[in-house]
């Protein structure tokens, strides 16, 4: 999923990649695409940004999607799941339903709005791209234990990681029980360790315990879901290789050198006191290699002197 706070990031098994946007200098708000090749008939699929139009009639507009399903549930564990239809996919079964304004059911809708990191059924009338833009928010599964989740992830869209990989740090996952929509069914996947993965799709999970997993590189920031940046105080990014191997981490700056200039502080202990100094962040920074179950940040802060308008310099809140 691509995150806010200056910060997104992609997992991939054995390079993971963090992505430093910011579209403002008082506020970076981080307005992203996101590409959905929607199927004639169902499709799982798992926002990885704030629609700017979260009204599903407004989404959906002058496209062929006429239904879309959240799952919320009634608190009680999923242990098993159900083919969608309209007839299963209800209050009733624990969805909440937006129907297009022309269809007769349209005024049994119950979903108003559409948020990134959360998953959905989606029923297209034919082939359709759905393309739209949004701001990207850092977020987090939140898997509810001895059930099945709807979940999806943000993953390199060139070389996404099999099952098996991505689960493989996750105690809670084994065995695995994961399940995939093809063709309005859904199938068990029975080769996690050769079948990959797709960016923005939703799959049927089951989590056999509690856990606070999002997948090979955890990444943690200083305020939840946002980093806060000024020209003083460097913001940390902490983050958790959770595999068993080295794992290589790069740094892509998407800013203008000119409306946002960042840099990375390292620090180094001396003998008497702490030292810091500050480098440029480059368009890409590869960062040392974590070692297996190491845990590492990276601490951000800009360069006013070198801002295109220095007077509008404020803290950077994404």
């Amino acid at each position: 999923m691509k995150r806010s706070a200056v910060i997104s990031w992609r997992n991939f098994i054995s390079s993971i990649l963090l992505i430093v946007i910011a579209s403002s200098v008082a506020r970076g708000e981080n307005i992203r695409n996101q590409t959905v090749s929607l199927r004639k008939g169902w499709n799982a699929v798992s926002l990885q940004v704030d629609p700017a139009n979260s009204k599903p009639a407004d989404c959906f507009r002058g496209t062929p999607v006429s239904i879309v399903a959240s799952y919320v549930g009634d608190g009680s564990a999923v242990q098993y799941v159900q083919n969608p239809t309209t007839n299963t996919l209800n209050k009733d079964n624990g969805w909440a339903v937006w129907y297009a304004p022309d269809r007769p059911d349209a005024f049994l809708t119950r979903l108003f709005n559409l948020s990134a990191n959360h998953s959905y059924l989606i029923y297209s009338q034919s082939d359709y791209v759905w393309s739209f833009a949004g701001a990207a928010v850092l977020g987090e599964v939140k898997w509810k234990p001895n059930s099945f989740n709807l979940a999806g992830f943000s993953l390199d869209d060139l070389s996404p990681p099999t099952f098996s990989q991505f689960f493989e740090a996750s105690s809670a996952h084994h065995p695995y029980r994961i399940y995939r929509l093809v063709n309005g069914q859904w199938v068990l996947v029975d080769q996690a360790q050769s079948t990959q993965m797709r960016s923005g799709e939703a799959f049927w999970i089951y989590c056999n315990s509690g856990s606070d997993y999002q997948g090979p590189l955890g990444v943690k920031v200083e305020n939840g879901q946002k980093v806060m940046v000024s020209g003083i105080n460097p913001s940390g990014v902490l983050f958790a290789n959770k595999t068993g191997n080295p794992m290589s981490v790069r740094v892509e700056n998407s800013t203008s050198s000119t409306v946002l200039p960042l840099a990375y502080v390292l620090r180094a202990v001396t003998e008497t006191n702490v030292v810091s100094a500050s480098f440029d962040l480059p368009a890409v920074y590869n960062m040392p290699i974590f070692e297996a179950n190491e845990n590492r940040g990276i601490w951000l802060t800009i360069r006013p002197e070198k801002m295109a308008s220095p007077s509008r310099f404020g803290p950077l809140i994404t």
